[in-house]
C-alpha cells in the first residue's frame, strides 16, 4: 500500500446518505492520536486505516449528530462529533470532498451560522 511519511499516517474515509451506498470521501494523513475535521459530510461516514498497518475491516458507520457544517473525526477512538472549529482546532488536518487536505489555519462564522469563513494551508513533498 506505501508507508508512513514523517511518523503520519494514513486513515481511508467514506460516507454515505443511507448507510448502504458508500463513496470514497478521501485520505485522511494525520498524525498519531491527531483528530481530522471534514467538510461536507454526508449522514454516515466510516473509516479504516491504511498506513503504517492495513486494517481490513472498516470501523461501524458514525450517524451525524448535529447542524454544524464541519465533522471531526477522532478515527482511533472511534468518534464522530460536528463542530464549528474554533481556536483549538487551528493546525488541525481538514479533508475536503475529493481528497485535498489542508491544515486549518483560521475559521470564523456569523452568530447565527448562515455564514462562515475558513482558510487552509496545503503543503506538499515529492519522493526523490
Amino acid at each position: 500500500m506505501g508507508r508512513a511519511v514523517d511518523g503520519e499516517v494514513c486513515w481511508a474515509i467514506e460516507t454515505s446518505k443511507d448507510g448502504e451506498r458508500w463513496r470514497f470521501f478521501g485520505r485522511a494523513w494525520k498524525r498519531p492520536g491527531e483528530p481530522v475535521i471534514l467538510h461536507a459530510v454526508h449522514r454516515f461516514v466510516r473509516f479504516r486505516q491504511l498506513i503504517p498497518e492495513e486494517a481490513r475491516d472498516w470501523h461501524e458507520p458514525l450517524e451525524r449528530n448535529g447542524h454544524e457544517p464541519m465533522t471531526l473525526l477522532r478515527l482511533e477512538d472511534g468518534e464522530r462529533e460536528e463542530v464549528w472549529p474554533g481556536e483549538d482546532h487551528v493546525g488541525l488536518p481538514v479533508l475536503l470532498p475529493g481528497g485535498e487536505e489542508g491544515r486549518l489555519l483560521s475559521f470564523e462564522h456569523t452568530p447565527d451560522g448562515s455564514r462562515w469563513t475558513y482558510r487552509l494551508e496545503f503543503r506538499g513533498h515529492s519522493q526523490a
